[in-house]
Parts: C-alpha cells; structure tokens; sequence
C-alpha cells in the first residue's frame, strides 16, 4: 500500500519543472568554471564557456521565475524558446558527464550525487522539451 505513494511522489518531483530548471542551470553555470581544465586552446574555452554559462543563467531565469510566480510572486515574463533552452541545455548537460568519465583524468573525483544529478537533469530537460507543446 505504500508503493502507489512512494510513486506518488517521485511522480510529483520529477514534474517540479522550476525545480528541474534550477538544478540544470545551476550546474551548468557551475560547468562553466572547469571548461579552462578541460581544453587548452583559449579558442575553444571561450566559445563553449559561452554558450555553459548562457544556457545556465537562461534555464536559472525559467526555474527561480517559475518558483517565485508560485509563491504568490508577480508571473514571470517568459522565457523566449524555451523548449531550444531546454533541449540545449539538456544536451550539453549530459556532455558533461565526460567530466567525470574515466575515473583517472577526472576534474572532479569526488560526488557522486552531482553525476546523478547532471544525468537526470539532463535527461529531464530534454523530456520537458520534448513534451513541451
């Protein structure tokens, strides 16, 4: 009798699209300041640093915009293409996972959580784009 309220609730957090939105953006933005460790031509860091921080900030604009319109807060303008921000940022999300892929060379060594957290919010924003209609 549990099971149906367990699902119950993982159901009701996987579709918390403004909190989905802030973990993506939060680590995209995050993603941004290991791009200079992960490649060393500067024509190559800046470009992708870019196009990390510009989707990040965009999905962090959907998610805290989308939560503050919630409590009550004055509705947010939105977010032109929105379903581009979150295919790309999902996209480019899940690229990320090879930070952490193979386990020697890795820029972070540690958390385990944040791979879990960047493949599901990747995988996430890309469903809400897809979904989106």
């Amino acid at each position: 009798m549990t099971a149906p309220k367990q699902t119950n609730l993982l159901t009701r957090i996987f579709l918390l699209t403004w909190l989905w939105s802030i973990f993506a953006g939060f680590y995209l933005v995050a993603y941004a300041f290991w791009v200079p460790a992960l490649f060393s031509s500067v024509a190559v860091t800046l470009p992708v640093t870019a196009v990390t921080l510009v989707l990040g900030f965009a999905l962090l604009y959907d998610g805290f915009g989308a939560a503050l319109s919630l409590g009550g807060g004055s509705p947010q303008r939105a977010l032109p293409g929105r379903r581009f921000w979150r295919i790309a940022g999902g996209l480019i999300l899940l690229a990320y996972v090879s930070v952490y892929l193979p386990a020697s060379g890795r820029v972070v060594a540690h958390w385990p959580l944040d791979l879990a957290i960047t493949v599901v919010a990747g995988v996430v924003m890309v469903a809400y784009a897809i979904a989106d209609t």
